[in-house]
């Protein structure tokens, strides 16, 4: 009785439909059921470390406030967020987020993910299903080995990238329609992989333009028909032109300063590769530099490479494919088409970002062999079993002894070729479910592949960033309501760097592939701890945070007062200041606690001098900061070097080096104490040097531990003690390693009295700032200092008008936007035009216009 219903339901629901469906829901709920089987833990480094937090932004600004999309206080210092915008956020997938509130946010990240991908596997079935006259399961395997490649598996939590996995199938569709005459959608897809990921699109449309020249190859009209796809992928790119001109311009300002050796040698032997085959081939090692991710399943990679003795491709067709499928391979590890399929960047984690394009055509090479044989004839089955057995010899010896090739991979993928070859050998062409056994195999394989390679990393639990959006938010939200005016916020404690997109404030931190290089050179220059494309609120001082204006400061509050333990915040990253103690307790939550700087000054406040320029040395954030306190017209030594008294347990001096010591017994444990007593209640800093490594020994302040991350090499200043006139203070390093050179390290005396007189007259007059839009207005107010200084970060769009006049801008330290005014009597009023973007979006505009008339006139 059921078994019938069943029957008649398919045959009412048709199989076709089926098929379509599970083209979808098949890699869909594949990933998706793995994650659930882990709780929903999606997120996991840059994931949870990045993307997390600015898909929060999103959720919270796209119809709240729209114009933080443009430009964002919450962007470090501050700054454009179109390149941002084109990076990360255009996605319509993201459009899934708005219907989770921000705590469920990490699931709704799941969503999208799996969305991705059951939409590419839907998008390889419905193209390939036209393109091939197969049976259905031989297409519905491929699609589903593509959507679970081996670079889905690896870069799943780099869900920016994945539309280009959705677009590229409709891509090849458009070529092969535009070779053949026929209407096609080049414009549109050009349009939208720009659109949606322009750093993929760039990379699917360069394969796109490979694909057409080995089609060119056996066409009769090559001419006609490139010049047709020249034209199509012109007006598709420029049609792209209002996400594409604001991100190529914040491009130039920032990201392509890198020093780049084109190199002709292979980063890593190509024989490497093949340990890529290998089912769970994945670690974290292999997220940050390991090798390019080509998994499609054993048998899909036989069935591609058996196209070689395939006589129904003639010689031109069969060197024109062979020669695309050798480049790609070649440019997974040759440095020059390394640089040139990534932008002239080296990756920086996440090793070929484009192998997902090796992995497709291997596939459609593979569907093609299988769409002109019915049958394999003896050349390919021999090919096949030698194939097999090379990569099982392979296996066997594992002559690189890579560790992320692990017994049960190795024990998997044997089965697996072994049961492609039976497919090969005596089942396709033979056998009437010849094509269930296929997908059958494949479901399997990439199925193992994606639990072993995922179970070889960890995962955030979804909770703790609940537990930081909920109370960070809370205390933001109050700020919000009872101050109204422009200001920064920072906290002591950090899950991200991008922490000020999920807490909902402005703040210092950063952590973004698109960022601004002149604020990033400032504030390391300042001392502040960063690397390429990040820098964070550690080693700031009472200079730094009255200077950029960050008024108030989270930071744990440990009473635990209600709070069960399952509720509780975990405090990660602590930054641990003394010097917080001066300032004044605003506001007690059950796990936050807001304290407000009052010598924090505004935005934009009046300059003492008139000097613009200041000459900062590279990694010396003392001198530094001292530079930049005369540069403001302010007189004082604020910091003063102190002496301290050593203690060694179980170590010796090396008597050239005296900060540099050594293991006297190295069975037991040494540490090495600095002991000073503070004469007053100003703040003291410890200098740390550039080549300390918090893993070679460990740092505790009066027992207090502190656990910084190490990023790029640079002097760092911890703050050590603040009201602590007269208490022994004890800093102790305890090794870790044999030996410790603690070489450059000094004890510093802040003197804040100085400190205080200087920001006295720093905040006359102190201008009520309050921001609306891409609008920053003051009251009116009465001022004869000319020189205004903001710590804004410089950019021509920001247009200065006092009293409804147009101001001259400059810059500050090369990096902050400043100017000068005139009279007494003045009402500043900062607009933010985004000049980019509008000319970006006249390039749309005008082009669209073009292409229709065209279009009409029948022109393209």
């Amino acid at each position: 009785m059921y078994m019938s219903k069943i029957k008649r339901f398919f045959q009412k629901f048709g199989l076709r439909q089926l098929y379509t469906c599970l083209a979808f829901a098949l890699p869909a709920l594949i990933f998706a059921g793995y994650f659930i089987s882990k709780k929903g833990n999606i997120l996991t480094v840059d994931l949870g470390q990045q993307y997390v937090d600015f898909l929060a932004y999103y959720q919270q600004k796209l119809f709240k406030d729209p114009s933080k999309l443009i430009y964002s206080f919450a962007s470090g210092l501050g700054g454009s967020m179109l390149g941002t915008d084109s990076y990360y956020l255009l996605s319509p997938f993201n459009l899934l987020l708005l219907f989770f509130p921000q705590k469920f946010l990490p699931q709704g990240i799941l969503l999208v993910i799996s969305c991705k991908i059951g939409a590419s596997g839907l998008s390889a079935y419905l193209v390939w299903g036209k393109k091939y006259k197969l049976a259905k399961e031989y297409v519905l395997a491929a699609s589903l080995a593509f959507a679970l490649c081996g670079f889905v598996v690896a870069n799943n939590l780099n869900l920016m990238w994945l539309d280009s996995l959705v677009l590229l199938p409709w891509l090849q569709n458009a070529i092969d329609r535009l070779l053949a005459g026929k209407k096609n959608h080049l414009v549109l897809v050009t349009f939208l992989l720009w659109l949606t990921n322009f750093y993929t699109g760039y990379m699917t449309l360069l394969f796109g333009l490979l694909y057409l020249l080995v089609g060119l190859a056996t066409n009769r009209e090559p001419k006609a028909r490139f010049w047709t796809y020249f034209k199509r992928s012109f007006f598709g790119s420029c049609l792209a032109g209002v996400s594409l001109w604001p991100t190529f311009l914040e491009l130039l300002a920032g990201k392509t300063d890198a020093d780049i050796s084109w190199k002709l040698n292979f980063q890593f032997p190509p024989y490497q590769l093949a340990a890529k085959l290998v089912d769970g081939a994945y670690s974290f090692h292999e997220m940050s530099d390991g090798l390019p991710n080509i998994f499609i399943s054993s048998c899909f990679t036989l069935l591609a490479l058996l196209f070689i003795f395939n006589s129904k491709f003639n010689k031109r067709e069969k060197l024109a494919r062979g020669l695309l499928l050798a480049s790609l391979v070649l440019s997974l590890s040759f440095t020059p088409l390394v640089l040139i399929w990534h932008l002239g960047q080296f990756p920086v984690w996440y090793p070929a970002r484009f192998s997902f394009l090796v992995s497709f055509y291997a596939l459609n090479l593979a569907l093609e062999n299988m769409n002109r044989e019915p049958a394999f004839n003896l050349k390919q089955k021999v090919l096949a079993a030698l194939l097999g057995a090379c990569l099982s010899v392979y296996l066997a010896i594992d002559p690189n002894k890579l560790e992320f090739i692990r017994q049960d991979g190795k024990i998997s993928t044997g089965l697996f070729l072994l049961a492609s070859l039976l497919f090969i050998l005596f089942i396709y062409g033979q056998h009437y479910l010849a094509g269930h056994y296929a997908l059958l195999l494949v479901v399997s394989e990439v199925t193992v592949n994606l639990i072993f390679s995922l179970n070889a990393i960890s995962y955030q639990e979804n909770k703790n960033y609940a537990k930081f959006e909920e109370n960070v938010n809370q205390a933001t939200s109050y700020l919000a309501k009872t101050d109204s005016s422009l200001y920064r916020t920072e906290k002591s404690f950090s899950r991200s760097d991008d922490d000020p997109f999920t807490g909902n404030y402005y703040g210092i931190t950063t952590f973004n592939s698109i960022s601004n290089s002149s604020t990033s050179n400032l504030l390391s220059r300042l001392g502040y701890v960063h690397n390429s494309n990040s820098y964070t609120n550690q080693s700031g001082t009472l200079l730094t945070d009255a200077f950029l204006g960050v008024k108030y400061y989270l930071e744990p509050n440990y009473s635990y007062d209600g709070v069960s333990a399952a509720q509780r915040m975990p405090y990660d990253n602590l930054n641990h200041r003394a010097d917080l103690n001066s300032y004044y307790p605003k506001k007690q939550f059950k796990q936050i606690s807001i304290l407000e700087n009052k010598q924090a000054l505004p935005v934009i406040f009046a300059s003492q001098s008139q000097q613009k320029k200041v000459k900062f040395l590279d990694n010396n954030p003392i001198y530094n900061q001292q530079r930049l306190w005369e540069s403001l017209g302010l007189s004082g030594q604020l910091f003063s070097k102190v002496k301290s008294q050593v203690k060694l347990t179980n170590l010796k001096v090396n008597q050239s080096t005296p900060l540099a010591f050594k293991k006297a017994n190295s069975a037991k444990p040494a540490s090495v104490t600095f002991i000073l007593t503070p004469k007053t209640d100003d703040s003291y800093y410890l200098q740390l040097p550039d080549g300390f490594d918090f893993k070679t020994a460990s740092l505790s302040v009066n027992d207090i531990f502190y656990n910084y991350e190490s990023r790029d090499g640079q002097i760092r200043l911890v703050n050590i003690a603040s009201q602590n006139k007269k208490t022994r203070i004890k800093v102790t390093f305890n090794l870790t390693n044999s030996t410790l050179d603690l070489t450059g390290l000094l004890f510093w005396h802040f003197n804040n009295s100085a400190f205080k007189a200087g920001i006295k007259q720093l905040k006359e007059p102190e201008l009520k700032l309050k921001q609306t839009g891409l609008k920053i207005s003051s009251r009116t107010f009465k001022s004869q200092k000319k020189l205004w200084i903001t710590t804004i970060p410089y950019s021509k769009n920001w247009l200065v008008y006092d009293n409804g006049k147009r101001v001259k801008t400059s810059q500050y330290a090369s990096s902050l936007l400043a100017f000068n005014l005139k009279g007494d009597k003045h009402q500043l009023t900062l607009v933010y035009l985004p000049v980019s973007l509008i000319a970006g979006s006249l390039i749309s505009l005008v082009t669209l216009a073009v292409y229709l008339l065209l279009k009409k006139k029948q022109r393209i």
